[in-house]
C-alpha cells in the first residue's frame, strides 16, 4: 500500500490521478466548481470509462459555469442531492479510481478551494479501503436515486470480461480482476456466472479458472464453426491466443524450475562429484583386468560428461536473486510475454520481428536477468521496439486457417507440458519439501561416499 498527503498543489495531483485512470472513476464532493477537472471525467466517459459523479444540488452548483449535463451527453452518470428536500447535507469528499485508487481529504473539488487551507490523502494499492469508499459511494446513490437496474444479459461481453479475467489470473495479476468483476455484476447473470464469481470473491483462483474456462467452452459449442459470424470467430481466436500464453508461461516456469535446480546442484556439487568419479576411474585402472575395461570406460566417459556438463553450468552465469526479486522476475516476464509472444501477431514479418525480441526475453529470465527483462518490458510498453501491429484479419476463411492454427499449438504446448511433467527430474524437484534441507543431506551423502572411496584406496 502507498500512501501519500498533499498539501500543496493539490489540483495538479487530483489530475495526475484522474489523467492515469483506465476503468472507472467514481466521485462524490459536497462542492465542485472546477472546470479543468470536470472536463477530464467528461473526457474519459467519452473514452468509455465508469464515470459517476455525486454533487449537491444547491445555489453554489446552480450558479457556477459548468453544464453538468455533459457529463450525461459523454456517457458518464450524474447524481445531484437535494439537501433542502432530504434535511441532511451530503458533505462527503472522496474519489476512487479503477478501483485501487483512493482520494480523500478536506478538498471540495472547487474554485475557491485552491486558495483555502485543504489537505488531500492519495492511498493506492488498497483494495480494501477503496471497496470502502466504494460501498459508501453505492450506499449514498441507493439512498437518494435507488438501485441501478441490472443491464439484459449479454453473452459476447460477459464471455469477453470472463477471458479477460481468466488472463489476469494466469498472469497472477489480481489487483486487477476487481474491476472486471464489478462490471460483470451489473448485468443479469447465470448462475454459471454467479458461481464464477463467488470463486473469484473467496479467491479460490485455481478453481475459478477452471469455471471460466468450462464456461467459455461451453458457450463456444453452442455455435457451429461453418455458420459463425466474424465477430463470434475473432472472439475465439483472441481467447485461444490468451491460452497458448498461459499454456507458454506454465511451460516457461516449469522449464526454468528444472534448469535453476539443475543449475544450482552442479555448482554447489559438480566438483565433489567430479572427486569421486574421478577416484572411482583410478580404482579401476589400478585393477587392470580385461572384465573391467568397459566399466573404465563408462567411467571415462562420465567423468567428461560431468566435466562439460559442469562448464556449461559456470559459463551461464546466471544471477542470485533474493524471493522478492524472483517475484519481480516472473511477474515482469509474463507481461511481456503478452506483449511480444510471436503466436500473436500472423503476418510473417511481424512474427519474425517479435520471435527476436520473445528469444532475447527467455534468454534474459533463464539467466535471471532482471535488469534485462525490466528493460524489454519498458520498450514494449513504450513502443520503442518496432514490432508493429499484426495483421487485421477480417476474411472468414483466414480467420478459420487462424482459428485451426492457433488450436494446433494449443494442443502442442499441451504435449510438451504433459512430456515434462512426466519426467523423472520434475517429479523429483517437486516432491522435494524443503530445498535448503534436501542440499545439506545431498551434501552429507556425496562427502560420505568420497570419504567411503578414499578409505578404499
Amino acid at each position: 500500500m502507498i500512501v501519500q498527503a498533499y498539501f500543496q498543489n493539490i489540483k495538479y495531483h487530483i489530475f495526475e490521478e484522474l489523467n492515469a485512470s483506465t476503468n472507472s472513476i467514481y466521485v462524490a464532493v459536497a462542492w465542485f466548481t472546477d472546470l479543468s477537472l470536470f472536463n477530464i471525467l467528461c473526457s474519459k466517459a467519452k473514452s468509455g470509462l465508469d464515470v459517476q459523479l455525486i454533487v449537491v444540488d444547491d445555489n453554489i452548483t446552480r450558479a457556477c459555469s459548468i453544464d453538468y449535463s455533459k457529463l450525461v451527453d459523454a456517457g458518464g452518470k450524474l447524481f445531484l442531492i437535494d439537501n433542502e428536500t432530504t434535511g441532511t447535507l451530503m458533505h462527503n469528499k472522496f474519489c476512487i479510481i479503477d478501483g485501487n485508487v483512493t482520494i480523500t481529504g478536506s478538498y471540495n473539488w472547487s474554485l475557491k478551494a485552491q486558495s483555502n487551507h485543504e489537505n488531500i490523502t492519495i492511498t493506492k494499492e488498497s483494495l480494501d479501503l477503496a471497496e470502502m469508499f466504494t460501498s459508501e459511494f453505492k450506499r449514498i446513490k441507493i439512498q437518494y436515486y435507488g438501485k441501478d437496474p441490472l443491464k439484459k444479459f449479454d453473452g459476447a461481453i460477459i464471455c469477453k470480461r470472463l477471458t479477460i479475467i481468466d488472463n489476469l489470473i494466469q498472469l497472477e495479476e489480481f489487483s486487477e480482476i476487481h474491476n472486471h468483476k464489478t462490471k460483470l455484476v451489473e448485468y443479469e447473470l447465470s448462475n454459471e456466472v454467479i458461481n464464477i464469481i463467488c470463486a473469484l470473491e473467496n479467491s479460490d483462483y485455481t478453481n475459478c479458472s477452471l469455471k471460466i474456462r468450462e464456461y467459455l467452452i461451453r458457450m463456444q459449442s453452442l455455435t457451429v464453426f461453418g455458420e459463425a459470424d466474424l465477430e463470434q470467430l475473432k472472439w475465439q481466436i483472441k481467447y485461444l491466443e490468451i491460452e497458448i500464453i498461459s499454456l507458454e508461461n506454465e511451460k516457461s516456469s516449469i522449464e526454468k524450475l528444472i534448469s535453476d535446480f539443475v543449475h544450482s546442484y552442479t555448482i554447489k556439487f559438480g566438483e565433489l562429484i567430479l572427486k569421486i568419479l574421478n577416484l572411482k576411474k583410478e580404482r579401476l585402472a589400478k585393477e587392470g583386468k580385461e572384465k573391467k575395461s568397459k566399466e573404465y570406460e563408462d567411467a571415462e566417459r562420465s567423468y567428461k560428461e560431468k566435466e562439460k556438463e559442469i562448464n556449461e553450468e559456470k559459463d551461464k552465469n546466471i544471477e542470485e536473486l533474493n524471493d522478492t526479486e524472483k517475484e519481480e522476475l516472473k511477474q515482469k516476464y509474463r507481461k511481456a510475454v503478452v506483449l511480444c509472444h510471436p503466436d500473436k501477431f500472423t503476418d510473417d514479418e511481424t512474427k519474425a520481428k517479435a520471435h527476436k525480441i520473445f528469444i532475447e526475453l527467455q534468454d534474459a529470465y533463464s539467466k535471471n536477468d532482471l535488469n534485462r527483462i525490466k528493460e524489454i518490458l519498458e520498450k514494449l510498453e513504450n513502443g520503442i521496439y518496432d514490432i508493429g501491429e499484426s495483421e487485421k484479419i477480417n476474411k472468414r476463411e483466414s480467420l478459420i486457417q487462424r482459428l485451426n492454427y492457433l488450436k494446433e499449438r494449443v494442443a502442442l504446448l499441451n504435449i510438451q507440458i504433459e512430456k515434462y511433467r512426466k519426467e523423472k527430474t520434475y517429479r523429483n524437484i517437486i516432491s522435494i519439501k524443503n530445498m535448503d534441507t534436501f542440499f545439506q543431506e545431498e551434501k552429507e551423502r556425496l562427502e560420505a561416499e568420497l570419504k567411503d572411496i578414499q578409505n578404499e584406496q
